[in-house]
Parts: C-alpha cells; structure tokens; sequence
C-alpha cells in the first residue's frame, strides 16, 4: 500500500502557502506592485492544484484529502489579509467558489485511486485545470455584477480572456508538480504486518 511521505507532503504544503503570500511579501518589503496588469508574476503557478490530485489518490481517508489543500488555501489567505491589512484581497466575494472549483479538484482526483497511470494523471489534471479555469472566470464576471466586466457576452469573453495566463500558469504548475508528487521519491511503501506463521506441529 502507498502513502505519501509526510516529510515530502509538508513541504509542498509550505510552498504552496509561500508561493501564493510571496508577491505580497515583497509589496509589504519592496513596495512592489503586484497589479497583473503591470507586474510580471507567475500568478496561479503553485503546487495546490496538484496537492489537491495527489491527496485524493493517496490519503487513507477521503475527509484528509479534502481538509489538507483547503486548510493550505484559508492558510494562505489569512495570511494575505495580515499582510496587506485589506479583508477585500484575502476574502472576495466569489471565493467560495473558487473554494468549491477546489473541492470539485479533489473530488476529481478520487478517479487517481485507481487508475493513477501517466495518462490518467494527465487527463484529470487537465480536466480539472478547465473546470477551475472556466467556472471561476465565470463566477468572477457574475458576481462582480458589472464592476470588472459588463454583463454582457462580450463582458464575459473579455474576463476568460484576461484569465488565460492564469490558466496556463495552472497548467504549468500541474506539469511540474504532479510528476514530482506522483513520484517513488514521494510515496513510502507500507506493507501490511503479519505474525509469522508456525511450522506445522507447533503449536503455542
């Protein structure tokens, strides 16, 4: 039986949590603007996507695979808060589905439980990428009501189309750590302990 190697599990969670706080340090360190308009970050590149598809397919219980990513992600976002000191920027109004597009990531993943061959990785790492990537633009051009994009089907093409370098930046982050994760140097293999069996005649 495999399971993930808690030493490797804890520092993807670490990364994940500081990849996503980083461009906030550096603003409340550099004074950097961190306006995807104007700054040049890997917004959406992070580990969690790929977390959310390794917990799934290996953590004993289903209950740890959903709790371990999204306790990574409020992590991240209280941090956010704290640095910034804006309530606004760690908790927007459509969060709770980009929360839900995550559980929906996880619930995909349980497909890994037994059919965890390069392909099958591949394919729901893509799925679920698409998923994440065409319900929360949505659910931003929905609930801003017109205050980003107008509600409008153009409104709504134009906020897909600001939301494709996050979507290939979620892409490339699956690509790198879904292979690492996925990986022997992640899984420990755990054999079941069995009393030795006795010779014949023998009896305790």
């Amino acid at each position: 039986m495999l399971r993930p190697r808690p030493a490797v599990l804890g520092i993807i969670l670490l990364v994940s949590v500081v990849v996503r706080l980083l461009p906030y340090i550096l603003r409340r360190l550099f004074d950097m603007n961190i306006d995807p308009d104007v700054t040049v970050y890997p917004w959406n590149f992070s580990p969690l996507p790929a977390i959310c598809l390794f917990g799934a397919a290996f953590l004993p219980r289903k209950s740890w695979a959903y709790l371990v990513p999204l306790a990574a992600y409020l992590l991240s976002d209280l941090g956010i808060w704290a640095l910034t000191g804006h309530v606004e920027f760690a908790f927007y109004p459509s969060q709770p589905i980009v929360y839900g597009c995550i559980a929906l990531t996880i619930s995909l993943g349980f497909i890994l439980r037994k059919h965890r061959s390069a392909g099958s990785i591949a394919a729901t790492g893509l799925v679920s990428a698409t998923l994440f990537f065409l319900v929360t633009n949505f659910g931003v051009w929905l609930v801003g009501g017109g205050s980003f994009y107008p509600m409008t089907a153009d409104g709504l093409a134009t906020c897909y189309v600001a939301g494709i370098p996050f979507f290939r930046n979620s892409l490339i982050s699956l690509a790198v750590f879904c292979p690492l994760l996925f990986s022997s140097a992640a899984l420990l293999q755990q054999t079941e302990k069995r009393m030795p069996s006795l010779p014949l005649g023998e009896t305790n």
